[in-house]
């Protein structure tokens, strides 16, 4: 069994259980039903293809906490397999980055979170709201505060190199305490 069909079968949503289905339908969509049009044989086969592809995330999603209703769940050889995978398909990457930074283990997460937004300044001083014809008043709405630019504070304490597999396998096989 995958990592990806441990999470869809340790999930409590009713589409948990579409993926057997999904790679039968993605082979052959003609399967348990008669096509009448050639656009419903290639709807039912793409259909089933973005699900095969794509259940783990929205059974990964459907959890409430997934780095704890998931611990103890793979065995080290699913988390290898799965790291391995995620080099060679973007949706079993794009799982890996969401898992990654639910750890708090992304960089990129890292970086985005210890942005600080600029400071507001708080004005109390009267405006002069007299105008020429000829003036543009609307030309600095909003700018306030746009040339101060941002204190940006990173930190990649923590963060692992997604391209570092070893790394990302070892973090993983803490997080979820494999066997």
């Amino acid at each position: 069994m995958t990592l990806e069909e441990k999470i869809a079968k340790n999930a409590k949503i009713r589409e948990r259980n579409l993926g057997r289905p999904a790679k039968l339908a993605a082979d052959k969509p003609d399967t348990g039903v008669k096509i009448l049009k050639k656009g419903a044989y290639y709807l039912i086969q793409d259909c089933a293809k973005i699900t095969s592809k794509y259940l783990a995330h929205l059974a990964y999603s459907s959890l409430s906490d997934p780095i704890a209703d998931l611990k103890g769940k793979f065995t080290k050889a699913e988390i290898i397999d799965f790291v391995g995978r995620a080099t060679e398909e973007p949706h079993t990457q794009q799982l890996l980055y969401i898992i990654l930074t639910d750890l708090g283990a992304s960089a990129q997460y890292k970086n985005v979170t210890a942005t600080k937004p600029a400071s507001t300044k708080a004005k109390t001083e009267e405006i002069d709201l007299t105008y020429n014809d000829d003036e543009d008043v609307y030309g600095d709405y909003n700018d306030e505060g746009l040339e101060e630019a941002e204190e940006e504070v990173v930190t990649d304490e923590g963060a692992v190199d997604v391209n570092d597999s070893s790394g990302v396998i070892d973090l993983l096989i803490n997080a979820f305490d494999a066997k």
